[in-house]
């Protein structure tokens, strides 16, 4: 949904990184920044937001927090396919339910190779994403759902895997999942996801999709916020974030949303985006500080508002080439109406050292 809390949105996989720029090992390519896609349909009125992001060879596949109709604010998970350059796909594959915790929205689709078993049947995919039961930015609770190929169809779970523990259902509940493969033969994945309940943390839970009585929550951890640090200097937190895991590093990268947010229209999603990461033992063990990587914001982009990002990432949740690190992230007007049906992504690639 359009999210007023901060977006959390391997092989083990994923998380956040923050240093100060003089220690930053990641450097942009100005030059790489392009627009990747711009939703479109029957009518003006269509956003696309919170990618993840999956690339192999020429073949780019992403599913985003998309609307289906136009001018109707109603979230769907879209994928979207582009082969060479050309795109050979682009629907929504995950729509509300007609009843239950999920039948208003379904947002920020995170995607991963796993066997996972439903019902009797095995199949080798799995979604994690946000839904909810009104038409609001509330209430809202992980669950998942599962396919035989990344093309679908998708067979969703009748029940969520991270449920909403509020006093108030008007609170913001829990969201923004970004999963990892831990062993994909095995069934295991590593989930992140941001909690509001007055205020905002982000967890990481190991979850065994391959037994016979549906998805296995383990214990949650809540990461880390030490070494993170907003855009005017001061402490900062975590939400909207995706992760990938580099396993030649045995570190975990994550994109997030720096605060604080502007004041101007629209004040509810950030000018920067930040690329952050830690040791793998940080997130396994807890503790640990942030390294800052590098940030994207208007003098790099040219945009006022820059969100909702994801990395660009194996199907097991790593990074393609530990060289380098891509990321797709949200573009939008700053200082001005209705921002949301400006809504698109572009894409940027920086060196690692």
């Amino acid at each position: 949904m359009i999210r007023r809390l901060v977006r959390v949105t391997g092989l083990v996989l994923a998380l956040l990184l923050v240093p100060t720029a003089a220690n930053a090992s990641l450097a942009w390519d100005p030059g790489s920044i392009r627009q990747v896609y711009q939703p479109t349909g029957n009518g003006p009125l269509f956003y696309a937001y919170a990618p993840s992001v999956i690339e192999t060879g020429d073949s780019l596949r992403f599913w985003t927090c998309h609307n289906a109709d136009s001018g109707v604010i109603r979230d769907h998970a879209f994928y979207t396919r582009i082969d060479s350059g050309a795109m050979v796909a682009d629907r929504s594959v995950l729509a509300a339910s007609a009843s239950g915790w999920d039948s208003f929205h379904v947002c920020d689709p995170s995607v991963i190779r796993v066997n996972a078993v439903y019902n009797g049947v095995a199949y080798q995919y799995a979604m994690f994403y946000l839904g909810n039961d009104v038409d609001a930015s509330e209430h809202n609770q992980v669950g998942v759902a599962y396919a035989t190929s990344l093309e679908g169809p998708w067979v969703r779970y009748p029940r969520p895997v991270i449920s909403f523990t509020g006093s108030d259902p008007k609170q913001w509940g829990a969201g923004q999942p970004s999963a990892t493969t831990i062993d994909p033969a095995d069934g295991t994945a590593l989930l992140f996801w941001t909690e509001g309940y007055g205020s905002t943390k982000t967890y990481r839970a190991k979850v065994d999709l391959d037994g016979p009585s549906g998805p296995v929550v383990g214990p949650r951890l809540e990461l880390t916020t030490d070494g993170l640090r907003g855009t005017d200097g001061s402490q900062d937190w975590l939400n909207n974030v995706d992760f990938a895991y580099d396993p030649t590093r045995d570190r975990f990268y994550a994109v997030r949303e720096q605060h604080p947010y502007p004041s101007g229209d629209p004040n509810y999603i950030g000018t920067n985006v930040e690329v952050v990461s830690i040791s793998g033992a940080s997130v396994w063990n807890g503790g640990g500080s942030w390294t800052a990587e590098n940030t994207i914001g208007p003098a790099l982009t040219g945009f006022g508002r820059n969100h909702n990002a994801g990395l660009v990432r194996t199907e097991y949740g790593t990074l393609p080439d530990p060289s380098r690190l891509d990321v797709m992230f949200t573009t939008a007007c700053g200082d001005c109406a209705n921002s949301l049906w400006q809504y698109k992504l572009s894409r940027i690639s920086g060196a690692l050292r």
